[in-house]
């Protein structure tokens, strides 16, 4: 066992609308911090759709936030990614960008914000800034986007990680810590029924580099939930009008990827189930956007909800043709807004902060349209580095 001792954080969070009234917890979303010592938050959501009081829980690993052109630490958008952090089955997932490794933590079914580190595992790569996982054949993928970049993968179990697979590379010319955002990988994230693992990498917005998305099929035993293999090589393609792919949300059911682009906005991709090659479907110019780099789909609404790290705001977008439906400016001081996740009626998003504003989720009633309520997560240490956003129901 790699772990190390862990010693769990418990502070009050902050609401607008005051305390949200006890329950027994079986829900929960979880952010990193990704300090220098970092740490996992876990939020418990309350059957109200508040959230409860925050729980800070070290990974055993390192974070590091990338670097722009000048060489100064990015924050916020410190990882220039989505999927810092994933659930599979009772297990949470997160990345340590500072020392490479990847961190496996258990939650308490009876307060799922708890968590208790189970294993850290050493990558092949450098600077992992998305995971992925998957209860079938327990498998956890991770993005790497420093000087060695690329995909590797390993099972996980009730006792830890396995020794992690040979990198599938991509050749980005990059550096440790990462230089971004541009010519950086972006999201890793299975598909509906785990049978691809797809990879988004953006390019530097010239025509001669557009980025890509590259396609991993997973192959799997005689057993649903054992011997899962991912492809060593990946089928890559660089759908038209695209440059900067970045952020990506799975729509149910339909064979559609919907990406953003910070370029322009968001594109909607068809991926072949057949050649696994993509194609643009729609590309959506967003009015008046900077950033659009996050993703996530409601099943309520059957829409995707974007956000766009230097504009205060939520921006509604047809999953299937990309229209825009709504944009809701939120009245906060908030600069922006990064990983976000929509539960029912309710969708939470992260604001990293500036180091101006502090670093808080932010709680959105999209049925009434209106921002219910607002957790800083100052006093758990997170601040401008923090990233990525996952949700788990026990």
């Amino acid at each position: 066992m790699r772990a190390t001792a862990i010693t769990s954080l418990l502070l009050a969070a902050s609401a607008v609308h005051g305390q949200p009234t006890p329950h027994k917890e079986n829900q929960a979303i979880y952010v990193l911090t990704n300090n220098h010592e970092n740490a996992v938050i876990g939020l418990p959501i309350q059957e109200n759709g508040l959230l409860g009081e925050a729980v800070a829980t070290f990974t055993g690993g390192a974070g590091e936030a990338g670097v722009d052109s000048d060489g100064v630490p990015a924050g916020p958008d410190s990882l220039f990614s989505q999927g810092a952090v994933a659930v599979a089955g009772e297990y949470v997932f997160a990345v340590n960008p500072g020392d490479s490794t990847i961190s496996q933590l258990k939650v308490n079914r009876h307060s799922p914000s708890k968590l208790t580190l189970l294993d850290t595992a050493k990558i092949p790569g450098q600077f992992p800034n998305s995971v992925a996982a998957t209860a079938m054949g327990n498998l956890v993928c991770v993005g790497a986007t420093g000087t060695e970049a690329g995909i590797s993968c390993t099972t996980f179990s009730d006792h830890g990680l396995g020794d992690f697979d040979a990198l599938r590379p991509f050749h980005l010319n990059q550096t440790t810590p990462a230089t971004g955002p541009p010519n950086t990988l972006s999201h890793v994230l299975f598909n509906t029924d785990s049978t691809a693992l797809y990879a988004l990498v953006k390019g530097d917005g010239t025509p001669e580099n557009p980025g890509f998305i590259s396609v991993f099929p997973v192959q799997y035993g005689c057993k649903p939930k054992s011997a899962a293999q991912v492809s060593l090589d990946g089928i890559r393609s660089s759908p038209a009008g695209t440059g900067l792919l970045f952020g990506a949300a799975i729509v149910p059911s339909s064979g559609l990827l919907f990406a953003t682009d910070p370029g322009f906005g968001v594109s909607i991709l068809e991926v072949n189930t057949q050649t696994h090659t993509a194609i643009s479907r729609a590309n959506t110019k967003i009015p008046d956007q900077s950033a659009t780099c996050w993703a996530a789909y409601s099943p309520k609404s059957s829409s995707v909800f974007v956000t766009d790290v230097n504009v205060n705001r939520l921006v509604e977008v047809d999953a299937e043709d990309g229209k825009v439906l709504s944009i809701a400016n939120l009245p906060t001081e908030d600069p922006g807004l990064v990983d976000l996740w929509v539960v029912g009626n309710f969708l939470y998003a992260l604001s990293p902060g500036n180091r101006t504003t502090d670093a808080a989720v932010v709680v959105y009633d999209f049925d009434t349209e209106k921002l219910v309520q607002r957790v800083s997560l100052e006093h758990l240490g997170a601040g401008p580095s923090a990233m990525g956003m996952a949700y788990i129901r026990i």
